[in-house]
């Protein structure tokens, strides 16, 4: 994680903490329920800064992967017909084949598709994540891979934006305005050298 990361991470942590805080003293027949939340919320945190946790994850994402591998292969056995390809549990498109979809598509997007599916590794997820790209509906929804780093990246920029507001347009400005000098610069001198 990069520094500004780490920041905004901790602040929204850190936020979360205050509010159910306040949430325990305001309802304080929920009190216990606040302040386990709180205590859940900060073990997932230590989890996710845990090597060895995520680790372990990536193994049980193996094993899903595998699992999901099998099923795709015994569905495809169960129907034979030339160009026919069921989906994870039925003819139809379905809400299991949905979640399956949108981790496929983060893999993709974190570059780990290679890695989980690709090269034959796993051939009928293979063929099952290309038949997603296919269907119309997900490429209006998730659509490109770059969509996602889009979808990621523009809220925190705009929430570091809105926060940081006076800087952050100053700064704008600053860098808007030496770039129209370097560019008017670069014009009279090229005309001056001509």
């Amino acid at each position: 994680k990069s520094k500004g990361q780490c920041y905004l991470f901790t602040g929204q942590i850190a936020n979360t903490e205050s509010e159910l805080k306040k949430l325990a003293q305001e309802h304080p027949e929920l009190s216990e329920a606040y302040l386990t939340k709180q205590k859940q919320i900060k073990s997932k945190i230590r989890d996710h800064d845990n090597l060895n946790y995520l680790k372990k994850i990536l193994s049980e994402l193996e094993n899903v992967l595998d699992q999901v591998e099998t099923e795709l292969q015994r569905r495809v056995e169960e129907t034979p017909e030339e160009g026919h390809q069921p989906w994870l549990c039925s003819e139809s498109f379905t809400l299991a084949d949905v979640s399956l979809s949108v981790t496929l598509h983060r893999l993709k997007f974190l570059g780990l598709a290679r890695k989980y599916w690709g090269n034959g590794k796993r051939p009928n997820l293979e063929s099952y994540y290309e038949r997603v790209l296919q269907q119309r509906t997900f490429r209006k929804v998730l659509g490109n891979v770059n969509n996602i780093l889009i979808s990621a990246v523009l809220p925190t920029a705009f929430r570091v934006a809105k926060k940081r507001a006076p800087s952050f347009l100053g700064a704008s400005f600053i860098v808007s305005l030496l770039g129209g000098i370097g560019y008017l610069a670069f014009l009279f001198l090229k005309k001056r050298l001509s």
